[in-house]
């Protein structure tokens, strides 16, 4: 007997899948003692050899079931949810055995729902195998859909969250926003044994701010990872996170991130003041300017002198090593200096800064005070959509990189290029970034007109890939690293004779291209401008 499951909406129809076995086992067996049941074996004709199979130990084949099933299933994928663990248990008798007594086979349970919006009771009952099936192991429990609108949709997050609450590890969420918020209204200790939690948020122009008051994460113990964010509908303004409001607690995470949500300076020296184990923190900053004193009741501005800001106590994260922002203002050219001019990062080693605006100020002295005062030395650098004076001050203060991307930083490339060239035997001063192993660059550089200086500025480029191309050779020094990976964006196209070279740097194993970096006038999406660059260039 068959049953039709309604599967993605874009599909012409059903497709027919075997009836799932719903029943637990009765008893608890061992693999090992099911396995010796000579019942499992599979009668073949004398002139047939038996299979190799019943010869692989049932462990290994165990093994080799965890390992198919380890990459999740696609989420546009047609078949139904967790159809490769019910194909392995429907094969024979001995694969099935193996199946339904290895728990953790059913620990991570994935739905990809796509546009889902009946035949629920369905999903009910595979999640209830799946957790039936896993024993008393700890669960990941993984759920996603398309649709926005929650009218038609079963509060599914609860209904499968209640029933299994203290054995979910992980949990990760892509549902309307009203579903996902119910989640945190749930009692206090109810995801006690939760480590990490993924959730994004599908927001309609009516929905609130459902991240506020996360009762049900205060007394998750054990959490040390959150990564929120949210997909908006169309003319949905973002919304701002509140950690005042959030209720988390602060001193044990290690991993923050918040994805599409506005966070403003003053919120995120609250929390970061607090921390003391975090490790990875990814955020979207909106810098909004100190407001300028006035003079009470005649609005006329405040002499210099009261007019300047308080110093405030610098803000030290300890453990912090990666550290990632997209950064906006609340006006045009809002200056970030004063973000960055209060915080110290002793252990950082990754730092990427994204400026969603085009024009955004961000002095070079800025970061180089922040590396003084900090004492880091960075490993890994990306700063994209950034006007100011030159970077390299800041790239020579810190010789461990490896990786580099700059886009959009206004600077000369001609000097940049010289100063990352290796220098021969017979040249002088020291190499600078001589561990450097991957380099983006892509801007609208000023050498690209007129076409004099492109050429000259293009032979600069090409002399700075071949000399890092024959590393460690060049000063004989065994410290310079060769370059693996080269990405360069500009407006002008480069002559035939380069783009031949770096085709042979490309045969030789070199990952390298090149990318046209449009005008934003010229672009489709102009709105999307920085994103969609930043896309095409990771």
């Amino acid at each position: 007997m068959d049953i039709a499951l309604p599967l993605n909406p874009d599909f012409c129809g059903p497709i027919r899948m075997p009836v799932l076995d719903l029943e637990a086992p009765k008893s608890i067996v061992t693999l090992k003692s099911l396995l010796a049941d000579r019942a499992l074996t599979v009668k073949r004709p004398r002139q047939q050899p038996p299979s190799l199979i019943f010869s692989l130990p049932a462990e290994m084949l165990a093994e080799t079931f965890l390992q198919a099933t380890a990459d999740d299933q696609s989420a546009s994928s047609m078949l139904m949810p967790m159809h490769l663990h019910f194909v392995l248990s429907q094969v024979c008798g001995l694969w099935r055995a193996v199946a339904l007594h290895t728990p953790s086979l059913w620990c991570r349970v994935v739905l990809h729902l796509a546009g889902r919006t009946a035949g629920f009771n369905g999903i009910k009952s595979l999640a209830k195998t799946c957790f039936e099936r896993s024993c008393d192991l700890p669960l990941a429990l993984i759920i996603t859909s398309s649709v926005f609108d929650s009218t038609n949709i079963p509060n599914l997050p609860v209904e499968l969250v209640l029933p299994v609450r203290h054995r979910i590890r992980h949990l990760e969420l892509q549902l309307p926003a009203i579903l996902t918020e119910s989640i945190f209204k749930l009692p206090r200790n109810s995801l006690r044994a939760l480590k990490t939690i993924n959730i994004t948020a599908l927001v309609q122009d009516n929905d609130g701010s459902w991240f506020r008051s996360m009762s049900a994460l205060e007394g998750a113990r054990l959490l040390d990872s959150i990564t929120l964010s949210c997909v908006y509908s169309p003319r949905t303004p973002d919304l701002r996170f509140d950690p005042y409001m959030a209720g988390l607690s602060w001193d044990r995470l290690t991993e923050l991130r918040l994805h599409d949500l506005e966070i403003q300076c003053d919120d995120v020296f609250y929390f970061l003041e607090m921390t003391s184990a975090l490790v990875r923190c990814s955020l979207n900053l909106r810098i909004i300017p100190p407001l300028v004193p006035v003079i009470p009741f005649t609005g006329i501005p405040a002499p210099a002198d009261l007019a300047l800001p308080k110093p405030k106590a610098p803000v030290t994260v300890p453990a912090l090593r990666v550290f990632e922002l997209a950064i906006s203002s609340g006006s045009h050219n809002a200056p970030a200096d004063f973000f960055f001019n209060r915080m110290v990062f002793p252990s950082l080693k990754e730092l990427s800064i994204k400026f969603i605006e085009k024009w955004s100020l961000l002095p070079c002295a800025t970061l180089t005070e922040l590396q003084t005062r900090s004492a880091f030395s960075l490993e890994q650098f990306t700063l994209a959509s950034r006007t100011g004076d030159s970077l390299l001050p800041f790239l020579q203060s810190n010789p461990l990189l490896w990786r580099v991307q700059l886009v959009l930083c206004a600077v000369e490339l001609v000097p940049l290029v010289t100063a990352l060239t290796l220098k021969a035997e017979t040249g002088d001063g020291a190499p600078i970034l001589p561990r450097l192993r991957i380099l983006t660059l892509a801007d609208h550089w000023p050498e690209e007109t007129p076409a004099s200086s492109w050429t000259h500025a293009t032979k600069a480029v090409d002399c700075m890939v071949r000399s890092r191309r024959r590393a460690p050779s060049i000063n004989g020094d065994s410290n310079n690293v060769r370059l693996e990976g080269f990405t360069f964006g500009s407006r002008a196209s480069l002559s035939a004779k380069k783009i031949a070279r770096f085709e042979r740097w490309r045969a030789e194993g070199m990952r390298i291209r090149t990318v046209i970096v449009p005008h934003e006038s010229q672009h489709p999406s102009r709105s999307g401008y920085n994103r969609i660059l930043w896309q095409e260039l990771e």
